[in-house]
């Protein structure tokens, strides 16, 4: 049985007059119309079962149009922010999960109350955007844990620039910039923090059921070999456990430490051409891959018990070449599907 598995950010799905970030920022209603027939027909041609949704600011349009175009299930778990500049102005869009099976739960992803202590982060520290851990019930299958998530963005965090009023333009220059790498180290943490406390929650999930699946959805923004997908999946090689090396462990913990790895699906994925990763968004024309599909050990065929394998990975980047559109009625991000055979 193939069921697949998506990640679709909706740039900024946001129904008028609703806007995003600032007043100025919303969509007419042709717009608005031409972005939710996008999305529909996106949808048909990812021909997912399940998908998560980043950049919701309007998760009541969202769940009447993905209805319509055939997913029964819907669920978010936390409500759009507003912003100061009006009662149409949010800044804190939310994640959202839709499927055509049943969904037996979905609940909120939360810091640790003790995440302080081990990093850099101030206490009220949380996610910039609450994921969601939901409970997919898939028929003639096992059921799967699906997780979405949308990791802080790459732009620095303002940092209030310290300089009085009267200054000259070459201290009010410097003090901009370096408020603004404070900015960047304090968005590189941010992201970090928030890859290690996903990991945390979903090690959870693989330690108490190895056999249950579990599916990784999201924009992380943050490339393949950083530290904060590191964090996240933990797929690097470990040199030793609680001070024994890796070569004198018994063979039960090396198997308990590939349980608790996530697997990137473009990894586990079909590729005998050896076809290079397709870029899932551009910044200055530069390529990079900011959305993924991450699987547990239970969807690896090495794993002589997994309940299903990674059959296909594909990338939908169409609109994204130059087709004219431009990123406000599409998306500026490819959307991600990971096919799973399951046994």
């Amino acid at each position: 049985m193939d069921i697949r598995f998506g990640t679709f950010n909706l740039y900024q799905f946001a129904a008028p007059p609703v806007a995003w970030y600032a007043p100025q920022n919303t969509y007419s209603d042709s717009d608005w119309l031409d972005k939710k027939a996008w999305v529909t027909a996106q949808l048909d041609t990812m021909a997912c079962d399940v998908v998560g949704f980043q950049e919701v600011f309007s998760p009541d349009e969202l769940e009447t149009l993905v209805n319509a175009a055939g997913y029964p299930h819907f669920a978010v778990v936390d409500t759009p922010a507003k912003g100061d500049d009006g009662d149409n102005v949010y800044v804190g869009p939310v994640v959202a999960i839709t499927s055509k099976f049943p969904l037996v739960s979905a609940e909120k992803v939360s810091f640790n109350d003790n995440s302080s202590q081990h990093l850099p982060l101030k206490e009220d520290t949380d996610f910039s955007r609450t994921p969601i851990r939901a409970e997919v019930q898939i028929d003639g299958a096992a059921n799967a844990i699906v997780y979405v998530a949308h990791f802080k963005s790459k732009r620095p965090v303002s940092i209030p620039s310290d300089v009085c009023d009267n200054a000259g333009w070459n201290e009010r220059v410097l003090a901009a910039m370096q408020a603004r790498s404070i900015g960047n180290v304090a968005s590189m943490l941010q992201r970090g923090a928030e890859a290690s406390e996903l990991y945390e929650n979903i090690s959870k999930d693989l330690h108490a059921s190895s056999e249950t699946p579990v599916v990784l959805l999201g924009d992380l923004n943050d490339s393949i070999h950083s530290i904060a997908i590191e964090a996240l999946s933990n797929r690097g090689r470990v040199y030793d456990i609680d001070g024994v090396a890796w070569a004198d462990l018994p063979i039960e913990a090396k198997v308990a430490s590939y349980k608790l790895k996530l697997y990137d699906a473009f990894d586990m994925a079909p590729n005998p051409d050896g076809t290079p990763r397709t870029p899932t968004h551009y910044h200055r024309g530069e390529g990079g891959t900011l959305d993924y599909v991450f699987v547990s050990n239970a969807l690896n065929e090495k794993n002589n018990n997994a309940a299903g394998r990674v059959s296909g990975f594909d990338v939908y980047d169409a609109h994204l070449k130059n087709d004219g559109v431009g990123n406000k009625k599409q998306s500026d991000h490819a959307q991600v599907v990971a096919t799973v055979a399951f046994n």
